[in-house]
Parts: C-alpha cells; structure tokens; sequence
C-alpha cells in the first residue's frame, strides 16, 4: 500500500492542496443530470454538522462542497433507508460510510445489484473525520464502516492498516492524487465460495471493481477524502477543482452503461 500514497510532513500539507487542482478543472463527460443517485451517508455531507432545523430553513446550515456539487451536477437524492430501491431503481447508489443498516437493507441492495444495479461504496475502516460533538453522540460518522456482512457476502473484508495515523497522507489512484488519512485496504476472503461474486483488487487493495450477478460494485477503503478540510481553499468554493471530486466523477463513470434503464 506504501506505493499508493506519501505522508506528508506537516509543512508540507499546504502543498497538497494544490495538487489537488489543475488548472482547467475538467471533469468526465458524462451525462451528469441524467444521472439518478441515491446516498447514505453518517458523514456531515447534506448539512453541516449538528445541523438543527431552525437552522436549515433559515439556510444558516449549508451542505457539504461535495455534496453541493452532486446537487449540482446529477440527480441526488439522500435517503435513510434502501427499503424502495427496486421501485425507485436509481441509477447509482452511492454508500459513503453509511450508519449500521438493518439487514434488510443490505439484502435489498444485495438484490437489486445482482439484478443489475450499480453501487459505489466508500468504508473506511479507521475514520478521522474532525467532529465538535461529543464522543456518544449518534450524529458524530462512523469511527469504522459497518458493512462486513454484505463485503463478506462478496468474498471481501476491510482491514485497516496498523501505521495508520491522523497524519495527512496524499491517497494515488490512478490518475488522481488528493488528501485523506486513516487509509485501509480490502482483502480477498475464499473467492471460490462466493456464488455469482467477482473482484479484481487495485491500488495495493484500497480499492475492488466487483461483477455481482448481472451487476457491478466498486469499492474504495476510504471515506476521509471526502472532508472539504482537507482540500485547497479554491475547491472548497469550487469543488470541480478538487481532484477528490474527479475520482467520484470518474466512478460514476465507470458505472454509467447505455441501456441500463432496460433491465
């Protein structure tokens, strides 16, 4: 995994951040308003954290830069519970270190992948997402993901890595390079017994591209990114030109299929 990302000296952080901009801010082409997505999150993404209602009415609370650039670029949709999936057949569902869900839901999205949906899934096994509420309360994200029971339904398991720390560490995959920490990595479980499950490891196994059924699933040990702190102050205002937000495009990308529609 060491060939995949850099700790950074903390002089350095600043730096980082122009790593993550380049100078046109070009993304995919991709059709991106026609793009159905449905989100779980317990990450602060759809409003700010601790968001009361008072303040979301008034419109004090504000989303998440990546967030609002969903908002602005596909048809989002952030839900607690995948109990419609199938009827509201989005064409992405997009896992970002979601709550425990009830086994209903992992066995809905289990099916309606198989069927020949497409799931993008960010779990992070060691998540150091700066929070100002208290340690036990319920709307701080997810310490580590909780989705061991469907990734080992695919002959997969998240491990966290033991020289992990809260050091600003540059995360390379592919042709993307951004800011993240606490970085896992998926691991291989008895392949030959998982019916219908298939996934090829990349990046040192911080990420899997699986074929589940007539469906597919990617899968990233890494939800951190995804903090706009971590970003150059330009990207937070103009979150195209965040290289984190580039990677998720290209995601999406690998998701998008002609014909989808039609299964």
């Amino acid at each position: 995994m060491r060939g995949f990302r850099e700790t950074l000296p903390s002089a350095l952080a600043v730096l980082l951040a122009l790593t993550q901009c380049t100078a046109g801010g070009s993304r995919p082409d991709i059709p991106h308003e026609d793009v159905r997505i449905q989100l779980m999150t317990s990450l602060p993404l759809v409003w700010s954290e601790g968001a009361s209602m008072e303040a979301i009415l008034s419109g004090q609370a504000e989303p998440a830069p990546i967030y609002r650039y969903w908002q602005d670029h596909y048809d989002v949709t952030a839900v607690d519970s995948l109990e419609q999936l199938s009827r509201d057949d989005p064409d992405i569902v997009i896992l970002a270190q979601p709550r425990a869900m009830d086994p209903a839901d992992l066995a809905d999205l289990d099916g309606w992948v198989r069927a020949g949906g497409a799931v993008i899934i960010l779990t992070d096994p060691d998540l150091l997402w700066p929070s100002a509420l208290p340690l036990a309360d319920p709307r701080r994200p997810l310490v580590s993901g909780l989705l061991s029971p469907l990734l080992g339904h695919w002959g997969l398991e998240l491990v966290a890595d033991a020289d992990n720390s809260a050091t600003v560490v540059t995360l390379r995959l592919g042709e993307h390079a951004f800011a993240t920490r606490g970085i896992g990595a998926l691991e291989p479980i008895s392949p030959d017994s998982v019916p219908g499950a298939r996934c090829e490891m990349a990046e040192g196994g911080i990420l899997a591209r699986c074929a589940i059924g007539k469906g597919r699933a990617t899968i990233v040990a890494d939800a951190d990114f995804l903090d706009a702190g971590l970003w150059p102050e330009d990207a937070r205002r103009f979150p195209q030109k965040s290289d984190a937000v580039r990677f998720l495009d290209s995601l999406v990308q690998e998701q998008i299929q002609p014909g989808k529609g039609d299964r």
